[in-house]
């Protein structure tokens, strides 16, 4: 076979907007219609394969730019805006990239229409589309190049949302250690009006402390400066965890509870479980438990008379009262005595009529002697109600101490402490002064605990 070279033998055309390649056709004077058809074929697969290569082109350049949005998505710690982009892509990236591929094939085109002869001519519907691209592009494009690339503005964009953020989540975390100063304060002054001035005293120059802080905080989140107003509020923390009345209060019984119980009983837990049984009862019942934890009398004049039981109960009270259990051995065998004497301890308010009546059938032979046995005897019957109605309240009120039995077996052994007992005593009061305020004492006193050193 042999190539004329006229301008139909051979034709070499160099088309590619945006990409170095070559879009080539040669064209030899056929010699018969198998050559033509041969020709033919040849010319449609090279521009098939020179649009395939633009395609590719395209594809990896959307490959780089999504690489490209994600190191800027991670260096501004905006991922999520990342995966929530179509295709991890800015947006309208892939609007923009199908327009110019449409642009550039059609450029191809009619390069191709133009350099060679008998060439391909741009479809109509290309033709359409390029026209309307074009002029969208330049009738909304920004006069004086004032436009900024998709990437620079949806970073610009989520480094101030992230800015935004920073600054309200400053701004709640300020506030809320201002809330938690807030309520020291105010626990600082309860306490300190509870305690006797010489110790008081101290604890109001702490809150004088606390409210100079928590005032210039204040002062420094009003004016918009949260980070400083978070350090100073940090600073006021502090002062509360480190001289705060409740904490130093909690620290003192913590250490009084442990060097009385050693390790039969955590103080930790015995604290735990005291003030939460004092916060669970109400009423005349948690005027019961303060009673009986404190060893206050059970006097029925002052409404705290206990209930009345049947001899076979009162017969139990009396084993475990080890006073009157003594004193009237010789009469645990008869009911009726059992009944008419359970009747008289539990509901009569006059010792001196006790005393008289069952003085002598006991042996005493003094009313202070009768009177340590009938408190220890109500402490008894008070037991006996109180345990049933905490357990049917929460059967884990007292599991941080063991139970019930084993938080009155250690406040047994505190009364016999005189710096012990004083703390029990300041433990019970505040944790009752601080309720009737509304306080969040039991998580306030969780929190002191778990910072003692274990």
């Amino acid at each position: 076979m042999q190539w004329s070279k006229s301008p139909k033998s051979i034709t070499l055309a160099l088309m590619l907007t945006g990409l170095s390649g070559a879009a080539w056709r040669v064209y030899a004077a056929p010699e018969d219609v198998a050559q033509e058809a041969m020709l033919s074929r040849i010319e449609g697969i090279s521009i098939i394969v020179v649009m395939a290569l633009i395609i590719l082109a395209f594809l990896f350049h959307l490959r780089n730019l999504q690489a490209k949005f994600l190191a800027t998505c991670k260096e501004e710690k905006q991922l999520a805006l990342y995966f929530q982009s179509p295709a991890g892509l800015p947006e309208g990236s892939v609007r923009a990239t199908i327009a110019l591929l449409i642009v550039t094939i059609s450029l191809f085109f009619m390069g191709l229409s133009v350099a060679v002869s008998n060439g391909p001519d741009i479809p109509q519907a290309l033709s359409g589309l390029l026209g309307t691209i074009i002029g969208f592009y330049f009738g909304s494009r920004k006069p004086g190049g004032e436009g900024e690339s998709v990437v620079q503005q949806q970073a610009r964009e989520t480094t101030e949302q992230r800015d935004q953020a920073v600054a309200k989540n400053n701004e709640n975390v300020a506030t809320s250690l201002l809330e938690k100063a807030s309520t020291g304060l105010s626990i600082a002054r309860t306490i300190a009006g509870l305690l006797p001035e010489e110790v008081g005293g101290k604890y109001l120059k702490v809150a004088d402390k606390i409210e100079q802080g928590v005032k210039t905080a204040q002062d420094l989140l009003g004016s918009g400066d949260n980070t400083q107003a978070i350090n100073k509020a940090q600073e006021i923390t502090k002062v509360i965890d480190s001289e705060g009345p409740l904490a130093d209060l909690v620290g003192n019984a913590a250490k009084s509870f442990g060097s009385v119980l050693g390790t039969v009983v955590p103080p930790a837990g015995l604290i735990l479980a005291l003030v939460a049984a004092t916060l669970k009862l109400t009423g005349i019942f948690h005027q019961k438990w303060k009673a009986r934890v404190l060893h206050l009398p059970f006097s029925p004049a002052a409404g705290l008379g206990l209930a009345l039981v049947d001899a076979n109960t009162g017969f139990a009270l009396m084993l475990h009262s080890p006073i009157f259990n003594a004193a009237f051995q010789h009469k645990l065998q008869d009911p009726a005595f059992l009944k008419q004497a359970t009747d008289d301890f539990l509901s009569e308010s006059d010792v001196d009529t006790l005393l008289e009546k069952y003085g002598a059938e006991g042996g005493f032979t003094s009313g202070l002697s009768f009177q340590e046995g009938l408190e220890e005897f109500r402490r008894t019957a008070a037991d006996n109600e109180l345990k049933v109605l905490l357990q049917a309240k929460d059967p884990t009120l007292l599991g941080p101490a063991g139970g019930y039995d084993a938080v009155l077996e250690a406040v047994g052994k505190i009364h016999q402490d005189p710096n012990a007992l004083k703390d029990l005593d300041a433990l019970i009061v505040t944790t009752e002064k601080l309720q009737a305020e509304d306080q969040p004492v039991e998580k306030i006193i969780s929190e002191i605990l778990r910072r003692q050193p274990t």
